[in-house]
């Protein structure tokens, strides 16, 4: 199911203009019909219409309405963005992004416009630029539906199994709009496929009291969510309910068939078990931090390193004459200091949380205050370095 959410299907319902008809008479009584509606009115009613045509499936009238209203306004924004949604629905793909990229010249600012064009290249798996409209849609002082953009965003990462960016911005849509009931349940199905079922419950609680009413996929994934849990009877109550209230949904047959033995969101569990074993296949590497006598390096993966430092000490000065033997030596010592390498979207907090340290104590070990900026490699010890030194 394509859960995009592009705005320009609200026109139909913002731009439903009559045109003002006022009657003047001539000398002898003959009524003259005067039309004060402008042409970007009258261009507006019939993207409206167009749009309603193809939604019915009947792109020929669809796309004889827009080519009028295309007539009247040819430099009106929504025009080319009306073009670029019948292009994209009738595959024609190339012509959606020349529709528009003209839609963005007449207005660069045009958040709708941006919005959707995210939605487009999101779909056309284009996700850098994606972001990009979506960012900009985002931008735009007085655009009001951030929320919505936020989460298109996220739904982006999400489909190209990017998680982490995908819980980043759907916190954000959240933060923008916290009664908006679609945007909590997409993060209740994300916590339910990171296992974290505690954090989903409480994101559920959060959506019931955001929705007006229940959805079948809503009710599947919390009697999933209770019964993962072990808390059969609250999931059995959810189960109930699901086939009372949706008795011919989806959910509701494999409910009462195999108990919702596999439901949309486990597939998504499945897929970010998938990643993160793709991630522990790619852990290993070797980071040289300084090419001194006492080499330094990190063997590192994605979520763990140790940062290994050979101290080799000097033997002393022998006398003339003698031959300097195995024994004279000094064997290598060994220090090893846990670390952490920064990957995208941490922070001192996350880390200190992640490892359950003082923040205060790596920032002092590391010698970082709070508005220091963390880079993608840079290298965090999460112990004292100096200590592991001495011992």
């Amino acid at each position: 199911m394509d859960k995009f959410k592009p705005v320009i299907l609200s026109l139909a319902a913002l731009t439903m203009l009559s045109g003002c008809v006022t009657r003047e008479y001539a000398g002898d009584n003959t009524p003259v019909v005067q039309n004060d509606s402008s042409n970007d009115d009258i261009a507006l009613t019939r993207i409206s219409l167009a749009l309603g045509y193809l939604k019915m499936g009947n792109t020929t009238q669809a796309k004889s309405n827009l080519e009028k209203a295309k007539r009247f306004a040819p430099k009106l924004v929504q025009v080319h963005t009306a073009f670029a949604h019948y292009y994209e629905t009738v595959g024609e793909n190339e012509l959606a992004v020349g529709a528009y990229e003209q839609a963005l010249s007449l207005d660069a600012n045009d958040a709708d416009t941006l919005n959707n064009y995210g939605v487009f290249l999101c779909r056309e798996n284009r996700l850098e630029q994606a972001q990009k409209q979506f960012l900009k849609a985002i931008a735009v002082p007085s655009y009001l539906q951030v929320a919505q953009s936020y989460e298109n965003l996220a739904l982006c990462h999400l489909k190209a199994d990017n998680f982490k960016q995908a819980e980043q911005f759907l916190e954000k849509a959240i933060k923008h709009n916290p009664s908006r009931a679609a945007v909590v349940l997409q993060m209740v199905r994300l916590q339910y496929a990171k296992r974290d079922y505690r954090q989903a419950q409480l994101y559920l609680q959060k959506f019931e009291k955001a929705v007006r009413r229940f959805s079948a996929e809503a009710l599947a994934l919390a009697y999933k969510l209770y019964k993962k849990q072990g808390k059969t009877s609250v999931a059995n109550n959810y189960g109930v309910m699901l086939v009372k209230v949706f008795p011919t949904s989806w959910q509701a047959k494999q409910y009462l068939v195999n108990e919702l033995a596999q439901i949309p969101a486990d597939e998504l569990a499945l897929r970010y078990q998938k990643s993160r074993q793709g991630q522990a296949s790619a852990k290993k590497r070797v980071v040289v931090l300084s090419p001194d006598k006492n080499q330094t390096v990190v063997k590192a993966d994605n979520n763990k390193a140790v940062l290994a430092k050979t101290a080799e000490k000097k033997p002393k000065q022998q006398k003339q004459g003698k031959k300097r033997s195995s024994a004279d030596s000094k064997p290598q010592t060994t220090i090893t200091i846990p670390v952490h390498v920064v990957e995208y979207g941490d922070s001192l907090f996350s880390i200190s949380k992640k490892y359950n340290i003082f923040m205060r104590s790596i920032q002092r070990w590391n010698n970082l205050k709070e508005s220091s900026i963390l880079r993608v490699g840079d290298v965090i010890y999460l112990s004292n370095p100096n200590k592991a030194a001495k011992s």
